[in-house]
């Protein structure tokens, strides 16, 4: 996030330099570049989780369709029932 609002305030740099940008804006500029990159940031985690989330449920529903579909033992052999078998 950090990274973003400088790369925003990066073409401000020479007019700070140069006197044509008071420190105070540019101050009060890079702030507002955090806090917008910060919420862009929270958005972006925040619609990457919610796939996540569906994407591990729709992959467990899979795999329980798949267990109720081939039960353990159902695959022609037979299970040993108790010891020495």
């Amino acid at each position: 996030m950090l990274a973003g609002a400088v790369a925003i305030c990066l073409p401000m740099v020479p007019g700070v330099l140069n006197g044509n940008i008071s420190a105070i804006s540019a101050g009060t500029r890079f702030a507002v570049a955090i806090i917008i990159c910060w919420i862009a940031g929270s958005l972006l985690t925040s619609v990457i989780d919610r796939y996540s989330r569906e994407s591990r449920r729709i992959q467990a529903l899979k795999m329980l369709a798949a267990a109720r579909r081939h039960p353990p033992g159902s695959d022609g052999h037979a299970q040993p029932t108790g010891p020495g078998e």
